[in-house]
């Protein structure tokens, strides 16, 4: 099946623009003096409900707390979601709005190829037309050989979106490939029959299991060969041609080969906890330095944890200590308590903080151990060897399936 066309999802793929819509939110609710915040998550989930109208009067129902609708409400409702629409539309073109990594590039290296580009937007034409001159330029929207935008209304716009979209393609839908940023709107381009690559935005943090075929990345950079670069660095031209061809590898495969595989770097310490298991290996805090010893020999492990009676956390202490203790105390350490030399501030973790978040802090603090603490409770401890355990296993595991995928369309 040829690569004809890419369509591209601009409010979400393209770009951020939630947070843009939240900020709006914000300012329109500081305005008429209700204390509204709202983090990613929440704001997130209130995107289920479709429209922007849906939206603020979800919020504004949480501040009337049961009192009756009047006619007053929902003319209050009108009011401030047009007074946020005009406020969004001007954030869009006044705030720094960033393309996500690697959609620019693709863009250009797919116009150089030849393939026609539909960009398709919840957003109504004119915010549409702003953010294209935002993230592209004064000629962003010649780029695109057609823009297909949302209407004020807000409802099944998804749907009817990949619908026009198949439409202004022509014949088979599945020439085309769609880079879409969501779950809605990959479920909505896969009942128009599209493949689709889903590139989780910030606002879509759910499981990327959206059906049995989902190709999920963190961005379009995490398709690059060279694994280890930063994702915002600028691409080469060899990196452009790198991008282009892994999107014509998964379009060639229906991105069937990759199903069930989640490029995203979401890996969580729960995953880690699974693989290795919850076993905590501890030690009283009155207990000597010599029982401390002979504890690490006969575990075979780099440190311990100090935990009082009803469980909790009191410390942790590592081979780092001993050696310390060593250099500090001599020939008087054998004897010492561990309560001495643990370190009692200790950084912990939890089950859902990403693997590459854990790595981030044991590089910055210079530490080798985290406990995963739930509730006050430690259930388990990842270390740097099970992180780059984890990580070395991904990335082999991407490796055979892009050589299994070339191999197969050989």
């Amino acid at each position: 099946m040829t690569l004809q066309a890419i369509i591209i999802r601009a409010d979400g793929a393209l770009a951020e623009t939630e947070d843009v819509r939240r900020r709006a939110f914000a300012q329109v609710f500081s305005e008429a003096g209700f204390d509204w915040s709202c983090d990613r998550e929440g704001f997130a989930l209130t995107a289920k409900l479709g429209s922007g109208v849906a939206r603020m009067a979800h919020y504004v129902r949480s501040f009337l707390r049961g009192k009756p609708e009047t006619e007053d409400f929902s003319l209050l409702i009108q009011a401030m979601h047009r007074r946020a629409s005009k406020i969004f539309g001007e954030m869009l073109s006044t705030m720094a709005v960033e393309p996500r990594p690697g959609i620019r590039d693709l863009i250009i290296a797919a116009r150089g190829d030849g393939l026609r580009l539909i960009l398709v937007s919840l957003l109504e034409l004119r915010d549409t037309e702003r953010l294209l001159t935002t993230l592209l330029g004064d000629r962003g929207r010649a780029l695109f050989d057609v823009v297909l935008a949302g209407d004020k209304s807000g409802k099944g716009e998804c749907e009817r979106l990949y619908a026009e979209a198949r439409a202004v393609v022509g014949g088979d839908p599945r020439h085309s490939l769609v880079i879409e940023g969501g779950r809605r709107g990959t479920l909505a381009a896969k009942a128009s029959d599209f493949p689709v690559i889903t590139t989780r935005s910030a606002f879509c943090r759910e499981s990327p299991a959206f059906s049995d075929d989902s190709v999920v990345v963190e961005a379009l950079t995490s398709l690059l060969t060279t694994r280890d670069r930063n994702p915002y660095d600028p691409l080469t031209a060899e990196d452009r041609a790198d991008l282009l061809a892994a999107i014509y590898r998964l379009h060639a495969s229906n991105c069937s080969g990759l199903t069930g595989l989640d490029w995203s770097d979401e890996m969580k310490v729960s995953d880690i906890l699974k693989a290795k298991g919850t076993v905590i290996k501890t030690i009283e805090a009155n207990a000597t330095m010599r029982a401390l010893a002979h504890s690490f020999r006969k575990e075979q492990i780099g440190a311990l944890l100090v935990i009082d009676d009803k469980g909790g956390l009191q410390g942790i202490i590592s081979e780092r200590d001993l050696a310390r203790g060593i250099a500090e105390y001599g020939g008087s350490l054998p004897e010492m308590r561990v309560a001495n030399l643990m370190t009692r501030s200790v950084v912990t973790c939890a089950p859902d903080d990403r693997v590459s978040a854990v790595a981030n802090v044991m590089t910055q603090r210079r530490i080798r151990h985290l406990p995963v603490v739930v509730d006050g409770k430690v259930i388990g401890v990842v270390s740097i060897g099970d992180v780059l355990k984890h990580r070395l296993d991904e990335v082999q595991l991407e490796a055979s399936v892009l050589r299994d995928v070339a191999r197969s369309r050989r």
